[in-house]
């Protein structure tokens, strides 16, 4: 017997030694089928593709939480809400956030209102009306979801008019912050309403509510100033910018050196004889 011959034998045995010791070599092979741990699919009725939850904020009537359009359904769940938040392809509704409160009610809005406080997600534990599986808010409670859509921003500047932050208006028993109210029928966004404001002579404009301009030359009442994140009401004309909110101004001012930021003598209510 050669060199090469036994050494050939040889190296047959160590593998059959080897292989007898370690059969799970064999069974990387195996044609045999593997058994693997089923995985249950996603509910259909969980929010539609591209929706993702976000948490359970508190709510109430007098304070919406999200204020942009609204629907009761009775066979609510995850999915017909954010399927109703974004609209259809002939009907695009483009709301970033959906939420879902006391089983049947479905609300949506371009961003988080600032009165929102974000809570534990067990108190959002009622369940959807069309799946009692799924967990849609609760009292005074709703389930938020969001597409990841950008919220709107406040313009930093516009044309020569400087951002002057949120104030608020007709609270505490004063009257408005501003004097004059415009319509315009174009719909109100920054642009529209300073250009109305600097073509009437005035050099402080607000926005309020979504879809209200006002101006004025000074502030009709001191300390009106508010945080940044109560004026949280996207513009009804136009969803990229903020338009303040209930009772809060976002004000744009024009050379804001020469404004008065006093309060002066509010004008006399008028009456009828």
């Amino acid at each position: 017997m050669t060199l090469s011959t036994f050494s050939r034998l040889t190296l047959v045995a160590s593998l059959a030694v080897l292989v007898s010791c370690r059969p799970s070599i064999l069974d990387a092979h195996s044609t045999q089928p593997l058994k693997r741990q089923d995985v249950p699919p996603p509910n259909p009725n969980g929010p539609i593709a591209g929706w993702s939850y976000v948490g359970c904020f508190t709510d109430i009537a007098s304070s919406r939480t999200l204020v942009g359009d609204v629907i009761l359904e009775h066979n609510l769940t995850p999915a017909t809400c954010t399927e109703f938040c974004q609209g259809t392809a002939v009907e695009p509704k483009g709301f970033n956030f959906a939420g879902l409160e006391f089983t049947s009610e479905c609300y949506c809005d371009f961003n988080i209102q600032g009165t929102a406080t974000q809570v534990e997600d067990a108190e959002c534990n009622f369940p959807c009306a069309g799946d009692e599986t799924l967990d849609c808010g609760g009292s005074g409670r709703v389930s938020v979801f969001t597409n990841g859509g950008l919220p709107p921003t406040n313009r930093a500047t516009v044309g020569s008019w400087t951002f002057a932050g949120c104030h608020t208006d007709a609270i505490d028993g004063n009257g408005r912050t501003l004097l004059e109210r415009f319509d315009i029928p174009t719909g109100v966004t920054v642009e529209s309403c300073t250009t109305q404001c600097a073509a009437t002579g005035f050099n402080i404009t607000g926005l309020e509510f979504g879809q209200e301009c006002w101006c004025g030359s000074s502030f009709l009442f001191p300390n009106t100033t508010a945080p940044l994140g109560d004026c949280s009401m996207a513009c009804k004309a136009d969803h990229t910018e903020f338009c303040g909110a209930s009772s809060r101004l976002s004000v744009y001012v024009d050379s804001p050196e020469m404004i008065n930021t006093e309060s002066v003598e509010p004008p006399p209510a008028v009456t009828s004889n």
